[in-house]
This record gives C-alpha cells, structure tokens and sequence, in this order.
C-alpha cells in the first residue's frame, strides 16, 4: 500500500509541473511553433544561410542595375548604339544581324564554338556562330551602331 502512495504522489507532482508550465516555458515539455521559429532563425544565422539566397540571386542572373534576363530557352536581344550586351558564365550568344564586337576580360575573351577559336577584345562577332560566355567576369558584346542576338542565359543590357 505505501508503495502506490509513494508512485501516486510522485505522478502527481509531476503532472503538476508540466499543468503549471507556461506556454514555450524552459519546463513545457511540449515543443510549441515559436520555439521551432526561435531556433530556426538562429541556425540560420549561425550557418549564413540567409546569405544563400543572395548568392542565388547572382547566379541566376547579374545583379545590378539594367534590362536582363535568364532563361533556358533561346531570347531574341537587340543592342543599340551606345549598350552593351554583358552576360554571365555559360550564356551562349549568336550574333543574327548587325554589327557587335567582343568585350573581353583580363582572363581572356569568348569562345567561338563554331570556329574553334577563342575571340578576345575587341574582335568582330561573326554572324549565325555560337559563343560561349566562360565566366562571370564582364565579358560579353557592344556595338556601334545596332546589333541583334539570339541569347541563352544571364544576362544584362548595360547602357555605356
């Protein structure tokens, strides 16, 4: 008989400490939603995962300040005197009509898939080829007069 007195009280103060226990409390044994938000938040910071989302951003497409775009499916562009094309890494650029020129960067210039070659600074885009952008560093096409492309990819248009 003692011994269910003893288990009988024992489950009575511990059933009192969790009835009594505040909501989210350091003593409620039940994990609440602003808990769970509490600590999310704090991971997220702790690891700089709100960072990502910024990374994300400039990898889908440069981000700064003019007309641009990424996209899987091939889009018609048209460059006008005094705009640069500049697109990042992995865009691919085929000039359809007009006249542009290749804005090269330090580490080098385009590559002309159709030719085999790579065009640095400066060079004349030749017309139906296919150009591969290496790397996100500026690289890309202007034209002094008027300059329309086919474009796979991010890109930006940038006035000079």
């Amino acid at each position: 008989m003692k011994k269910i007195i003893i288990f009988t009280l024992i489950l009575a103060i511990a059933f009192t400490a969790v009835i009594y226990a505040a909501p989210g409390d350091t003593n409620d044994p039940i994990v609440v939603l602003s808990y769970l938000n509490d600590r999310i938040k704090a991971l997220i910071s702790d690891y700089k995962l709100d960072e990502m989302e910024n990374l994300q951003k400039k990898v889908d497409g440069l981000a700064s300040g003019g007309t641009g775009s990424s996209s899987a499916a091939l889009e018609v562009v048209e460059i006008h005197a005094g705009e640069k094309l500049i697109a990042g890494a992995g865009t691919e650029l085929i000039l359809r009509g007009g006249k542009a020129f290749v804005i090269g960067s330090e580490m080098g210039g385009i590559s002309n898939v159709t030719a085999g070659k790579d065009f640095v600074s400066g060079m004349e885009f030749v017309a139906n080829h296919l150009m591969i952008v290496p790397r996100n560093d500026g690289r890309g096409a202007y034209t002094n007069d008027y300059a329309i492309f086919m474009v796979r990819g991010a890109y930006e248009i940038v006035k000079q």
